[in-house]
């Protein structure tokens, strides 16, 4: 399922030296709160789509492509680090006059989503929301070996291409989205192939990789939760392959007042087999 252009209209708004594509609710808002939604690493706001659908009766939803994923342009440098990312994304907000109540991060976005928090950048914001989210380092050798890998491939011109040609086979794409323990329809993986099929995407999903870095990350948080709470809400899919379910468990015990909810039987793209899970987790959090 495409984002329908019936409750979203596309925008292209410039911020923080970048050139954004942005989902944004059409029409007049009235009173409904402010939704911002956040995709993860080699995605790009379509794959909230069904979820947009359910939600946009009760919010106004503002629905970006991260720099360097979908339409949204790459940094020119190529580092596209945690706390950079969340500073442009922070420019992306004050020119879009956007005050969200609350966000909804998945997998890295979810990372992204608490770094905008520690940063200041949501000050009205009343609940926050990860879903799968990405919060701590690759374990042991994968940690050490593959943002330096990551670097190097993104940093040849070839290799985005070649990696493009690749994954947007047929049988590749469908082992890749099947790594990931979510079981997807067809316009859902046709959206994937869209993606893999632009170099550019895939070169910024390399960068996104190469330069992330978690590890401050939850310190900093128990630090910030203990003296200013904040209703955060850590959802984690049990057939999950891609980030451990253990990983928002674990957050979950560390942060004061955070809580974990496991979603059975979905894998890390649980939004998009599943759109109702967000709407329901969101009812959780009480919003």
């Amino acid at each position: 399922m495409l984002l329908d252009p019936a409750p979203l209209e596309e925008t292209r708004p410039t911020a923080g030296g970048l050139r954004w594509h942005v989902w944004r609710s059409a029409g007049p808002q009235g009173d409904r709160p402010l939704l911002l939604l956040l995709h993860g690493t080699g995605s790009s706001g379509r794959s909230w789509a069904g979820s947009a659908a359910r939600l946009a009766g009760r919010f106004s939803l503002l629905v970006p492509d991260l720099p360097g994923h979908g339409g949204s342009g790459a940094f020119a440098d190529g580092v596209a680090s945690l706390p950079r990312m969340a500073q442009a994304l922070a420019a992306l907000l004050r020119a879009q006059a956007a005050a969200p109540v609350a966000v909804v991060g998945h997998s890295a976005g979810a990372a992204l989503m608490l770094q905008l928090w520690l940063d200041g950048a949501l000050p009205a914001a009343r609940g926050l929301l990860s879903l799968n989210g990405a919060l701590q380092p690759l374990p042991g050798l994968a940690g050490a070996v593959f943002p330096p890998l990551a670097r190097a491939m993104a940093a040849l011109p070839v290799v985005p291409w070649l990696a493009s040609q690749a994954a947007s086979r047929p049988r590749s794409l469908q082992h890749l989205v099947a790594s990931t323990g979510s079981r997807l329809g067809a316009p859902e993986v046709a959206h994937y192939r869209d993606l893999l099929q632009q170099p550019r995407h895939v070169a910024g999903a390399l960068q996104m990789m190469a330069s992330w870095q978690v590890g401050p990350l939850v310190p900093a948080l128990r630090h910030r939760m203990a003296h200013q709470p904040m209703a955060l809400l850590l959802a984690a899919a049990s057939a999950d392959t891609t980030v451990a379910p253990a990983q928002s468990r674990r957050a979950a015990q560390q942060l004061p007042g955070a809580r974990f909810r496991l979603l059975p039987g979905l894998g890390h793209l649980a939004h998009e087999e599943s759109p109702r899970v967000v709407e329901d987790l969101l009812a959780e959090l009480g919003l």
